[in-house]
């Protein structure tokens, strides 16, 4: 790297570091208040800046705890959504506006949690305390906050930190990826180390984790496990492309992870497109996508459930080459001993 830049993405993540300080000061001091809604908080982030698979996680949560008797809403602040103030993505019955409103990961968590809430706001104390006045045939027992490591305003009763296995824990933004310093570890009640089905060295991840906290840590990953027509076809098993040629474009924080999980299934991805996350597509840009598919004489196009979110305000494609929407689903290597953890953390107020 230039000197000169390293010396300015130094001098940068050290004023970054100063004010993350403060403001952390400021709440312990209590000059900065954090407000505690009546029903439990279960709240899912990460350290590091883009995607450690919370969307999949807190996924996973909402449905684990609807299984178990629970009401549950989703508070998220729609990260790069078009809208201003709070908007009311689902009300557990419909889905009420589209991603662009939404934001492409509560509307995407809309669609794949049914019957659960999910209400977008930069403050989410006050997102869960106006869905918990509202008349409802049945009060809501559970908020989960997504992304909300960092959003400290909302007090919480279970704060679960996801720490991608493949990401390094070094540097604050914007030099590096931290969010915050790693002494944040300590605000976790456990954590989950997300594609840890891949090679890593965790006997030196556990060091680092406990240097901090003497918490959980439980090992989850990702599975690809199926892949929607996005025309409204058959949903299709994600193994029966193995030995296909595909096409493969998406907009997310780690783009080549998406190429080695489709890689890992035996997929040929013989054409990619990357795009900044969260992008907005233009139809131009799914010709294009779908010009150079056909000219690479694939079998399909496949991208992502988070970018098929963000196609739904394109008029219908029509494409001789099917386009598919990946899924994947949370599993965790000790799910029983993750789920009763979770029941043990929450406060009697919370059995039903």
């Amino acid at each position: 790297m230039n000197c000169g830049i390293y010396s300015v993405l130094y001098l940068a993540a050290k004023l970054y570091e100063l004010a993350v300080r403060t403001r952390l000061a400021l709440y312990d001091a209590g000059f900065l208040k954090t407000y505690r809604l009546k029903a439990p908080v279960i709240s899912v982030g990460n350290l590091t800046a883009g995607g450690t698979g919370k969307t999949p996680c807190v996924a996973f949560l909402a449905g684990f705890l609807q299984r178990e008797g629970h009401k549950v809403a989703i508070l998220s602040r729609g990260y790069k959504r078009s809208s201003k103030g709070r908007v009311e993505v689902s009300n557990g019955e419909k889905i009420l506006c589209g991603p662009q409103a939404a934001g492409d990961e509560p509307y995407l968590l809309a669609g794949s949690c049914p019957g659960v809430h999910v209400v977008v706001d930069s403050d989410r104390y006050a997102a869960g305390k106006w869905l918990a006045e509202r008349p409802a045939p049945a009060a809501v027992t559970v908020f989960i906050l997504d992304d909300g490591y960092q959003h400290l305003r909302l007090a919480r009763d279970l704060n679960l930190l996801l720490i991608d296995a493949l990401e390094p824990l070094a540097g604050l933004l914007p030099a590096g990826r931290l969010r915050e310093p790693l002494s944040g570890l300590r605000r976790a009640d456990a954590v989950i180390v997300t594609r840890s089905d891949r090679k890593f060295d965790r006997a030196a991840l556990e060091r680092i984790i406990f240097e901090y906290a003497q918490i959980p840590i439980f090992y989850a990953h990702h599975e690809l496990t199926k892949m929607r027509r996005l025309d409204g076809g058959e949903t299709i098993e994600a193994a029966s492309l193995a030995g296909r040629k595909v096409a493969a474009f998406s907009g997310i924080a780690r783009p080549e992870r998406f190429i080695s999980d489709l890689a890992t299934l035996g997929m040929a991805v013989v054409e990619r497109c990357d795009f900044a996350d969260h992008h907005r597509y233009q139809p131009d840009e799914l010709q294009r996508i779908l010009r150079l598919a056909r000219e690479a004489h694939v079998d399909a196009v496949v991208t992502t459930e988070k970018d098929a979110a963000n196609l739904t305000q394109l008029a219908p494609v029509r494409s001789t080459i099917p386009i598919y929407a990946a899924q994947i689903e949370f599993r965790c290597e000790n799910m029983e001993e993750l789920n009763g953890f979770i029941l043990s953390k929450m406060p009697a107020k919370m059995i039903l």
